[in-house]
């Protein structure tokens, strides 16, 4: 019943199908970000400051378009803890890059995503931070974060 679910709610939201998911039904990098997403981030990518998500404009292409930004995207709770593919992390990670990143972050494989979770980051506020800094050093300013 789940996967007729998944099914139904990809083809209503009209958007073209993709990787498969681990359950077999097959999705859309769009579908999968309102799946798996949208109830942190919101379907149109604002995130809600009040409970310490930040929204990806003005962000998100920014810190996709550097080393420890990359491997940051990787271990955000939404990413590190999710039960998709590496596969279809790719593709909802370059479906939000295309909506709402800057220039600069180049598009993610399913071998990069594999790769940059495996990487150990023991506090991902403490890594966030560590982004911050370097884009500010190169002059960039990204959207607010609530964590201090």
């Amino acid at each position: 019943m789940k996967r007729v679910l998944i099914a139904l709610a990809a083809t209503w939201i009209g958007a073209a199908p993709a990787a498969s998911s681990e359950n077999g039904a097959t999705l859309s990098p769009h579908a999968n970000y309102l799946l798996y997403c949208s109830g942190c981030h919101r379907q149109d990518g604002a995130g809600a400051i009040e409970g310490g998500i930040p929204a990806f404009q003005d962000s998100v292409g920014y810190i996709a378009g550097i080393e420890t930004g990359r491997t940051y995207i990787m271990h955000v709770p939404g990413v590190i803890s999710t039960n998709m593919s590496d596969a279809d992390v790719a593709g909802v990670l370059n479906y939000i890059l295309d909506r709402w990143g800057e220039e600069g972050g180049a598009d993610f494989s399913a071998e990069e995503v594999t790769r940059r979770r495996a990487l150990p980051v023991a506090d991902v506020v403490v890594y966030r931070r560590q982004v911050v800094k370097e884009l500010k050093e190169a002059g960039i300013e990204i959207a607010d974060y609530p964590w201090p």
